[in-house]
């Protein structure tokens, strides 16, 4: 039973002689996890019965952790297995409850409601603690959105319809029948069935594709990607890896990638495929205007493209007018077509930053900015343009105050530039205030 195990992340399952499940496990290394079992003179009460009961093993190698979390709640669910029950010290776990309404919504339960008997719909679980069922629901909502609001037609948009996590339920721009295979594969997805899930939307990307249909099927495109992005080996689950600084593993950034060109082409009149290739952000750095630097760093794909920072020595104002120094540099930086044309530039600061800014960017390229405490994107909401393409007036501009959760990918790359632009404006005004003093 113990041998030729792999040491490799999954699932595993002990039966008894007439093939009952006795209890389902998860581990990061089977073969490691097993190997505690061995160790039977160590157990102890529920633990040690449980190996002595147990006269079968089997197992399933999976690919990432999540699914291991995912396929493991669904044995479970499955089979009711006597020993989970016993070996949990939470006397209430855990489920998911997927609503039978025409919108169905996904809430989180205990079981002593799935006891009452009332529930109509799906329960997927238990899982091990809130925690983790909640970091379940943040991935999986960034891929398959769905909406908990209203849906009495009052066409007013839910705060999550504004982070792109509600398909557009609450403003009525999915139908029953949309939203509904969207709740299917989602349901499949935290099943575990993952290959399941990626097969149908990749048929369906090549019908939408075959009907030239081709913004549909970027977004299938880039639901997939997401979908192999959370479910590989690399991808750990909190608190193993926090998605923070200094860097981001590559399908973390492809991830932030999709998230951040949906957000551009809501609030842009950009199209869903827009190439969100080259991010350019800048950033002011100054003692009371002297020594005054303006950084520009280049992220290419998500990640830093050192070969493309650049430094603006800003000469006036010599007083501290933040505004008028990254004017400066955004004029000298459209006199450079050489270098390439970004394709979004982010500002470290506020509204006022972003508004100077606006006052003489001419490129046909989006313009934010990323504000702190908290961290937060603001996108401004631009006039229209009048027939020689220029802005009608920035005087009264109004803006979208995005608040991201801590640790959304989108949020977390916008993060890494701000603090590289931040750590290279410094590290060059360090330098010219050395400079001086020896001058």
């Amino acid at each position: 039973m113990w041998s030729s195990l792999p040491s490799s992340p999954g699932v595993y399952w002990f039966l008894d002689e007439n093939d009952n499940v006795l209890y389902v496990g998860k581990a990061k290394n089977i073969k490691n996890r097993i190997a505690s079992y061995k160790q039977w003179q160590q157990t102890f009460g529920k633990t040690r019965r449980l190996v002595f009961a147990a006269k079968k093993l089997k197992h399933q190698i999976l690919e990432s952790e999540l699914e291991a979390l995912l396929v493991e709640a669904e044995l479970i669910r499955t089979h009711q297995p006597p020993f989970n029950i016993l070996l949990k010290d939470d006397k209430s776990p855990l489920y998911i409850h997927i609503t039978e309404d025409i919108f169905p919504k996904v809430l989180t339960i205990r079981k002593k409601e799935i006891e009452k008997g009332q529930l109509k719909g799906m329960v997927l679980g238990p899982f091990p603690s809130a925690f983790q069922l909640n970091e379940v629901l943040q991935i999986a909502r960034r891929i398959f959105p769905w909406c908990n609001g209203s849906t009495s037609g009052k066409n007013s948009p839910c705060f999550y319809y504004h982070l792109d996590l509600c398909p557009g339920v609450c403003v009525g721009e999915v139908s029953p029948e949309q939203y509904q295979e969207n709740i299917q594969q989602l349901v499949m997805f935290l099943k575990g069935k993952k290959k399941n899930v990626v097969k149908e939307i990749e048929n369906e990307m090549k019908e939408a594709a075959a009907q030239e249909n081709y913004e549909y099927a970027a977004e299938l495109r880039d639901k997939v990607q997401l979908i192999k992005a959370v479910t590989e080996k690399s991808y750990k689950l909190k608190p193993d890896l926090q998605m923070q600084l200094p860097k981001l593993k590559e399908s973390l950034r492809e991830e932030g990638i999709i998230y951040l060109r949906r957000i551009l082409t809501t609030h842009f009149a950009l199209p869903k495929n827009y190439p969100l290739k080259k991010i350019e952000c800048y950033d002011v750095s100054n003692i009371q205007g002297t020594n005054a630097t303006v950084a520009l760093v280049s992220f290419t794909d998500g990640a830093p493209d050192k070969k493309d920072y650049r430094l603006f020595n800003i000469k006036t104002p010599q007083t501290p007018n933040d505004f008028a120094m990254l004017q400066e540099a955004v004029i000298r930086r459209q006199n450079h077509l050489e270098w390439g044309v970004p394709s979004l530039l982010l500002i470290d600061g506020g509204k006022g930053q972003l508004r100077a800014v606006l006052k003489v960017w001419q490129w046909s390229v989006p313009v934010i900015s990323i504000a702190k405490k908290p961290d937060r994107i603001i996108i401004p909401l631009l006039p229209e343009r009048d027939k020689n393409e220029e802005l009608i007036s920035l005087v009264n501009l109004k803006y979208h105050e995005l608040a991201l959760e801590e640790g959304h990918p989108a949020l977390t790359i916008l993060q890494q530039l701000r603090d590289e632009a931040h750590r290279f404006s410094k590290q060059q005004h360090t330098r010219l205030r050395n400079k001086n003093m020896f001058n």
